[in-house]
């Protein structure tokens, strides 16, 4: 949970939450907690020493409103120091805190959902704009979601993980999440003056000599490739 494109929500559909849940806990158990050069370790200490007092917070909020420590008897959300075991959130809603606010540590808020209408008054509340992942069997129900996050984040995952790309793969983010993007051709472009050559295509003469000005120009000249 502590990268920027770690789960922040997870909404899913009420048919199936609580078979999603119960893998979920499953896998989870089976991550290894220590220290990070430690062998198989998957969960490490969290680096912010008031950190674990706003995880318990965020966790004691959620649960003193309704929502269930799905991972309780896994010793979900206790704390060993810095140490904490991922605590998993079940039943979330927008009246607590978790909903809205980044963790950024592992606690995974998982929200029920029975109308899609649930997901797009999320996403407008949301102040998050970096990533989404949507996972489905259906391309026709997951388009509509994916024309209304188009213009909210800067990149949408079909059925993997929010993370990084190589570098060719621009790396954006909106809303309060990011500023611009970050690609190989961003970076040469930043630094980088554009200059454009023009010409009045509606006049025969100019259009001629437009034409064949790449002949001719090393400006102008297509780049050779390997």
């Amino acid at each position: 949970g502590q990268r920027c494109t770690a789960i922040k929500l997870v909404m899913v559909h009420e048919s199936i939450a609580d078979e999603f849940v119960a893998k979920l806990v499953a896998a989870v158990a089976k991550l290894k907690g220590g220290l990070p050069w430690e062998e198989g370790v998957a969960i490490t200490p969290l680096p912010e020493p008031n950190k674990p007092a706003y995880l318990e917070d965020l966790v004691g909020d959620a649960l003193t409103k309704g929502a269930a420590l799905a991972n309780a008897k896994e010793g979900g959300g206790e704390l060993r120091g810095a140490l904490m075991t991922p605590a998993i959130v079940d039943r979330v809603t927008p009246a607590m805190r978790v909903f809205t606010e980044e963790q950024f540590g592992p606690v995974v808020p998982v929200a029920h959902y029975s109308d899609m209408a649930d997901v797009h008054a999320a996403l407008k509340e949301s102040w998050n704009g970096q990533q989404a992942a949507i996972f489905t069997r259906d391309a026709e129900a997951a388009a509509p979601l994916i024309d209304a996050l188009s213009s909210q984040v800067g990149r949408i995952n079909i059925n993997m993980q929010c993370g990084r790309s190589p570098d060719s793969v621009p790396f954006s983010g909106r809303r309060s999440s990011a500023m611009g993007t970050m690609s190989v051709a961003e970076a040469i472009r930043g630094f980088s003056i554009e200059t454009a050559v023009v010409y009045p295509a509606s006049d025969k003469a100019s259009a001629a000599v437009g034409e064949k000005l790449s002949d001719h120009s090393k400006f102008l000249a297509p780049v050779a490739s390997k």
